[in-house]
């Protein structure tokens, strides 16, 4: 048994996909393969289990899964207190980001970082929804996070980061396309879409429209499902303002009269996870000099 092994082992039994997994080790499957089946055979059990195309921890991988976590984790302390007492920086941020911040707000942070604080620092970027995000968070999975905040989460920690504003889209051939700005008040009779209530936009939007007695229909996951529906139909939306939306040209983004601070993203953190030098360093620099928020 050697640590590449117990690697392994944890990332296998993250993601329960051999490809998946090894792609993210940058080993082959078959080397992926054989050094689970070498672990099993020297432990004597089976740690996974067949589940369709995919695969599951078995009751004694479980076991061992939280005994190799708890391992890891103590001997990365060790490494990053060696590490933080010879001053030398570097090592590896796995961030959990929602897609609207992968085409500009990430990039631009991680790059400033790495020009102003650590070079040496590797990231790992995930993507998905506010609440795989916070799933990931709390599971251990990522260092980081940046989504929407989420009530009832007493073990993370929400820090608001910046600010998305929140607009009306239309179409050129719309009927209100030659409007600069437009109250919420004035969208009576006019079909609107947007977000799905599930998701922590989809409630913030919601609220302002019940409040002017508007409807909509909830059924859309990101910008680029709405951006196309508005582009092909009279339907106007309601949405964030987005890199996402720049893909369209036939598309009129228009100003609601929604603050400014009502749709906010936050860096996220497991209040009870331990933070490598390099994450908390990350953090410091993020909170310091790329918060961007309405006064």
């Amino acid at each position: 048994m050697n640590l590449n092994q117990l690697y392994y082992f944890k990332k296998l039994a993250e993601l329960e996909h051999y490809t998946q997994a090894s792609k993210e080790l940058f080993i082959t499957q078959p080397s992926l393969s054989g050094a689970i089946s070498s672990l099993e055979e020297e432990l004597g059990i089976a740690l996974f289990q067949r589940h369709g195309r995919n695969i599951k921890l078995s009751k004694y991988g479980k076991e061992f899964y939280q005994s190799v976590c708890s391992s890891l984790a103590e001997l990365e302390k060790g490494i990053e207190k060696a590490k933080e007492r010879s001053g030398s920086y570097g090592g590896i941020i796995d961030l959990g980001c929602i897609p609207t911040l992968a085409g500009d707000f990430l990039p631009k942070s991680i790059n400033g970082y790495l020009k102003a604080v650590d070079d040496k620092t590797r990231f790992n970027i995930f993507h998905g929804m506010t609440l795989e995000i916070i799933e990931g968070i709390e599971a251990e999975k990522y260092d980081v996070g940046f989504c929407s905040y989420v009530e009832n989460k007493p073990k993370l920690q929400f820090h608001p980061i910046l600010a998305q504003e929140l607009i009306l889209l239309v179409n050129n051939k719309h009927p209100l396309a030659r409007k600069k700005s437009i109250r919420l008040n004035e969208l009576s009779g006019f079909k609107l879409i947007t977000y799905r209530q599930s998701l922590p936009i989809g409630k913030t939007i919601r609220h302002y429209l019940m409040k002017n007695q508007l409807k909509a229909l909830y059924a859309y996951d990101d910008e680029i499902s709405i951006g196309g529906v508005v582009a092909t139909t009279d339907n106007a939306a309601i949405t964030a303002r987005t890199p996402f939306l720049h893909q369209f040209q036939d598309l009129k983004m228009i100003k609601l009269d929604i603050p400014l601070n009502a749709r906010l993203i936050y860096l996220v953190l497991n209040k009870e996870s331990y933070h490598t030098l390099h994450v908390k360093s990350f953090v410091n620099y993020i909170l310091q000099n790329e918060c961007h928020l309405p006064e």
